[in-house]
């Protein structure tokens, strides 16, 4: 690394250092506002949430719906980020998957993930003790509203991690499979070479010199003007090679 690159690398982590603390502090405050304005808009749930016990997948499929929507969101803005930033900033494509900037992205897209499920369970009636709480009568009957849905917003935030996770697992075991099944068509294209190559010697070296006919195979072929048993004549008969060619296609076809 030269001298120039070293001092653009330091500068480039000050400033991601900088804006972390920035959107830590603002988070903090956008959180705590949000949970000192989410009680009013939660009070209608709170009177009634304990009329029945809900299913247990009524309540887990919202939140992993909500925190898989937020990931492919984190996933989107990120995108539109490194986009501008190697374009209008000029940054370099290894700067973009040093260890500082890949932490600042994982710590803000937490941050900005549970800001986000605050956001989602706040509007969206979203209550997992409130839920849970007829299943374990008198033991969440005394939690707060404000923290029913702090709580909830964070579950979903922090859910958006494993999800993002398990989606890139089924995105390598997808591109694992299209890579096998690129590389079955080069070793059946392979397969295929050769084995016209060696069909081609072989007839090669079968062949002999006849005078006044030319190269001609060893052994007794049908004369052109002879049919044989079942009224086929020799230019009726398919070549060995395309006959070889066929049924390799047919055993290595996909």
């Amino acid at each position: 690394m030269t001298f120039l690159n070293r001092i653009h690398h330091q500068d480039m982590v000050r400033k991601l250092n900088f804006l972390h603390r920035t959107l830590w502090a603002g988070g903090g405050l956008l959180i705590a506002l949000l949970a000192t304005t989410s009680v009013a808009a939660a009070a209608p749930l709170a009177q009634t949430g304990n009329a029945d016990a809900a299913p247990i997948w009524s309540v887990l499929l919202p939140v992993l719906t909500a925190s898989v929507a937020v990931e492919r969101a984190m996933e989107v803005i990120w995108n539109y980020i490194d986009w501008a930033f190697l374009n209008f900033r000029g940054m370099d494509p290894a700067d973009l998957k040093s260890p500082q900037y890949v932490q600042f992205k994982s710590g803000t897209s937490l941050l900005l993930g549970v800001v986000a499920g605050i956001l989602i369970a706040n509007f969206m009636g979203m209550r997992i003790f409130a839920y849970f709480a007829p299943l374990v009568p008198g033991f969440l009957d005394n939690v707060s509203v404000t923290w029913d849905v702090v709580v909830t917003g964070v579950i979903i935030g922090a859910g958006s991690k494993p999800a993002h996770d398990i989606l890139g697992i089924l995105t390598k075991f997808k591109d694992f499979l299209d890579k096998s099944a690129i590389r079955q068509r080069e070793l059946a294209g392979a397969a295929f070479s050769q084995g016209v190559l060696n069909l081609a010697e072989s007839e090669t070296q079968n062949m002999v010199d006849v005078p006044g006919a030319g190269p001609t195979p060893m052994g007794a072929p049908m004369p052109m003007n002879m049919a044989d048993e079942e009224g086929a004549t020799g230019d009726d008969l398919p070549d060995p090679l395309d006959r070889y060619a066929q049924a390799l296609r047919e055993r290595t076809a996909l």
